[in-house]
């Protein structure tokens, strides 16, 4: 069975975000388990638990009809923006990559 690491990379921010910048890159190494800071020193942990229950499916193979099994999801930091009373929004990608 293949396993995977997923890096999740910042694509755009709407708004004002004082932990996050376009470019700012982290991965989740193939055992699933740790993480690692590439490019960034923060990692705001509101947007971090939005995207905690993709990892384990994204770490492993997948039937190909598993709307999981797609190697890159977009995932929006929870912030509702500076419209609804928030600071900003943050895109991120989370790409899937064979080891």
């Amino acid at each position: 069975m293949a396993q995977y690491r997923v890096r999740i990379t910042v694509k755009e921010v709407e708004g004002d975000c004082n932990i996050h910048k376009v470019g700012d890159t982290y991965l989740i190494e193939e055992d699933g388990q740790s993480l690692r800071f590439e490019k960034g020193d923060r990692l705001c942990t509101y947007a971090f638990s939005s995207m905690v229950p993709l990892f384990s499916a994204l770490s492993k193979e997948l039937s190909k009809e598993d709307w999981m099994a797609a190697e890159t999801q977009v995932v929006q930091c929870p912030d509702p923006g500076p419209e609804r009373g928030g600071v900003g929004t943050v895109y991120f990608e989370i790409r899937r990559e064979k080891v």
